[in-house]
C-alpha cells in the first residue's frame, strides 16, 4: 500500500492558500488478499517488530515520534500497547505521568486496533517541545493480545496528496471493496515515507464510509472517498501509504435510504457545499451520517468530508443536509477549479434508530438578516409540551421559487440546567451560506424545530 510521490510546483494566493506539493494519480491501488484466522488462546511471543521510527518538530513546536509496527506471527494481534522514552542531552527523562511526576516511559497505542499476519500499523506520539526538546527517543512493544480477522479485499484508487499552509499534508482518494460481501473498515490511516520505507509522518482519519457494499453494487456504495491529514515532516517524503483494518461482516442491516443532492456550489468565502436530502423508505425512524466526495474530471478524489444528519428522518419523510467542511478544496481556487463531479452517500455503520423520541415545536419571533450570500435566521423556541427535553434542534432550509432545496443551516438550543422543562426554552441563531452567484429573488425559508424528549 506504499506508493511513490512526485513533487510538482503549484500555487494559489487565497485566504488559506494551499502551496505546492504533489499529486500521484492512481488508476488502481494496493490490494490485500482475504485473511481468515481462527481464534487462539495465547498471544504469540515476539509477534511484533518495529519496522521503522523517525522524529520531527512541526511549526507549532510539537515533537513527533512516528513509525510502523509489523505482525510477523501467523496469528492476528490486537490491543497493541507501545512504550516510549524521551530524554534530553544529559539522559534525563522529559516525560511526566498523569500526576506530573517524572517517569522513564509512557504507554501509547498505534493507530490500528488489529493487524493480521503480514500486516502493519503506523504509530504517532506527540510531545510538547516547550517542556524541553528531546535529544533521544526509543519505542518498544509492551503488550498485545490475540485478535480475530476475516479480511475483505480493498483497493485504493484516484489518490491525490497536497500540502496546505497549516503545515499539513492532505491525502485523498477512494477505497473500493473488491469482496463479494459487505466489508467494515474498522480503522484507516495515511502517511508519507522516504525511499527506505521509513514512516516520516502519519495520522488516522474518520472521514470515510465505514461499511462498504459488495463489489459491483450499482449505487456506488462499494466505494468511499476518504481524506486524511498529517503534519509535513522535516525530511523529504517520496512515498505515500495507506493502512487499514477491514473485515467482512454478515450481521449488518441494509437500511433503505435515499440520498439526493439538490444543489452544489461554493459560497462567498470559498467553501464548497453539497446540499440535499435523505429520504427514509423504511418503517423505522433513523439517524445517519453522510460522506461526500469531490472529484476531478479524470476521477481523482480532490476532497472528502462528512456531516451528521441534523434530525431523525421519519418513515416516508426527508431531512436536509449540507456537507461543507472540505479541508483541501475550501478556500483554494486552484483545487476548486478542478472539481467536476461529486458523490454523497450515507454510512450504514452510522445508521440506526434514535436513542430518544422527539416532538415537533413551533418557533416564535423569527427574523432573517441578509448580508450578501450570508443569511442569519434568529428566533426563539419554547417547550410547549408537558415533557422535559434534552435539547432542541432548529433547521432552516432555503427554497428557490420552484420549491427546490438550495441551502440549509441548523442550530441547537441547549438546556440551562439538566433539561428544558415545560414552559422554558431559548434562542437560536442559524447561519446559512448561499451561492453568491445566484439571484435569490423569490427564495423562501422554512423552519423545522424538533425537541428530544428526556426519558
Amino acid at each position: 500500500m506504499k506508493n511513490k510521490v512526485f513533487l510538482v510546483a503549484a500555487s494559489a494566493v487565497v485566504i488559506l492558500s494551499i502551496m505546492a506539493f504533489t499529486c500521484n494519480f492512481l488508476s488502481g491501488g494496493a490490494t490485500e488478499p482475504p485473511v481468515t484466522n481462527p481464534p487462539v488462546t495465547a498471544p504469540p511471543v515476539g509477534a511484533l517488530e518495529i519496522l521503522s521510527t523517525s522524529s520531527f518538530t512541526d511549526q507549532y513546536g510539537g515533537f513527533y515520534v512516528v513509525g510502523e509496527v509489523m505482525n510477523n506471527a501467523d496469528t492476528p494481534v490486537s490491543n497493541i500497547e507501545l512504550s516510549i522514552q524521551l530524554t534530553d542531552a544529559a539522559g534525563a527523562s522529559l516525560l511526566r505521568d498523569d500526576t506530573g511526576n517524572v517517569t522513564d516511559s509512557l504507554p501509547f497505542y498505534p493507530i490500528l486496533w488489529t493487524i493480521a499476519p503480514g500486516e502493519s500499523t503506523p504509530f504517532s506520539f506527540w510531545f510538547d517541545a516547550a517542556a524541553g526538546m528531546p535529544a533521544n527517543y526509543s519505542v518498544a512493544v509492551s503488550s498485545y493480545d490475540v485478535g480475530e480477522v476475516n479480511r475483505g479485499q480493498l483497493q485504493s484508487q484516484n489518490v491525490q496528496i497536497i500540502e496546505d499552509t497549516y503545515g499539513d499534508f492532505i491525502l485523498t482518494g477512494e477505497l473500493v471493496n473488491l469482496s463479494d460481501q459487505w466489508v467494515h473498515i474498522w480503522g484507516l490511516a495515511g502517511g508519507v515515507l522516504d525511499d527506505a520505507n521509513t514512516v516520516l509522518s502519519t495520522d488516522w482519519t474518520g472521514t470515510y464510509t465505514a461499511i462498504l457494499a459488495p463489489a459491483g453494487t450499482e449505487d456506488g456504495s462499494d466505494h468511499t472517498p476518504f481524506s486524511v491529514s498529517f503534519p509535513v515532516p522535516q525530511i523529504e517524503a517520496t512515498q505515500w501509504s495507506l493502512w487499514w483494518d477491514a473485515d467482512i461482516v454478515t450481521d449488518m442491516t441494509d437500511y433503505d435510504l435515499g440520498v439526493n443532492v439538490t444543489n452544489s456550489y461554493f459560497d462567498e468565502f470559498g467553501a464548497a457545499h453539497l446540499v440535499g436530502t435523505v429520504e427514509n423508505y423504511t418503517d423505522t425512524p433513523l439517524t445517519t451520517t453522510l460522506v461526500g466526495g469531490l472529484y476531478a474530471e479524470d476521477g481523482t478524489v480532490l476532497d472528502a468530508s462528512y456531516a451528521f444528519l441534523p434530525l431523525t428522518v421519519q418513515p416516508g419523510d426527508a431531512i436536509p443536509f449540507d456537507i461543507s467542511y472540505f479541508g483541501s478544496v475550501n478556500y483554494n481556487p486552484d483545487q476548486a477549479a478542478l472539481v467536476a463531479t461529486y458523490t454523497a452517500q450515507f454510512d450504514p455503520w452510522s445508521t440506526y434508530p434514535p436513542f430518544y423520541s422527539s416532538v415537533a415545536l413551533t418557533p416564535t419571533g423569527e427574523t432573517i438578516q441578509k448580508s450578501g450570500g450570508t443569511w442569519t435566521v434568529t428566533g426563539n423556541v419554547t417547550n410547549t409540551t408537558d415533557q422535559n427535553l434534552n435539547g432542541v434542534t432548529v433547521v432552516v432550509v432555503v427554497l428557490d421559487p420552484s420549491g427546490a432545496l438550495v441551502a440549509m443551516g441548523y442550530d441547537y438550543v441547549y438546556p440551562d440546567t439538566d433539561v428544558i422543562a415545560p414552559g422554558t426554552g431559548g434562542a437560536y441563531e442559524v447561519y446559512i451560506y448561499l451561492d453568491p452567484a445566484v439571484d435569490t429573488t423569490g427564495f423562501t425559508t422554512q423552519t423545522i424545530v424538533v425537541g428530544d424528549v428526556s426519558e
